[in-house]
């Protein structure tokens, strides 16, 4: 029985993050991209928010967090430098490390494209019943903290 839900489970959870990608990151993401006056990809405000929730990173760990090869990392970094939403400092420890920091400019940027996507979320989520939210709250929280075990 146990092996029957954990297969069902497996693949669930490969059939639900294709969607979410595509309602979330694709459809609202990308729209509320193309309302903004910067011109950077999903990807580079994906690695401001690591720096938002993590503070100043290491590139390759950000790399990790993200599922992003190093030899692309340097590519959208260099251009967050280039626009100074984030800044490259030396290692305390190791002056040979680099490590990556959100500027002041950085995070204005960032917190400006959420409001855009949360406006894009809640007018998106406007046909569904008060019921529907809720469930659906609740539903991302439990997964959520689900796969915080699964780490």
């Amino acid at each position: 029985m146990q092996d029957n839900i954990q297969g069902r489970v497996a693949l669930d959870l490969l059939s639900v993050p294709p969607l979410v990608f595509r309602l979330v990151r694709r459809k609202l993401v990308m729209t509320t991209l193309a309302d903004t006056y910067v011109d950077i990809k999903l990807l580079h405000f994906e690695i401001m928010r690591v720096l938002k929730d993590e503070g100043t990173l290491h590139p390759a760990k950000i790399g990790e967090k993200l599922f992003v090869a190093k030899a692309q990392m340097t590519h959208l970094i260099d251009k967050l430098v280039e626009l100074d939403f984030v800044k490259r400092e030396m290692g305390s420890d190791d002056r040979r490390t680099i490590n990556i920091t959100l500027t002041e400019k950085g995070r204005k940027v960032l917190e400006e494209q959420d409001a855009l996507v949360i406006n894009a979320m809640q007018e998106n989520m406007s046909s569904l019943a008060d019921e529907e939210l809720e469930d659906l709250s609740k539903s991302l929280r439990k997964l959520r903290d689900i796969l915080f075990k699964l780490e």
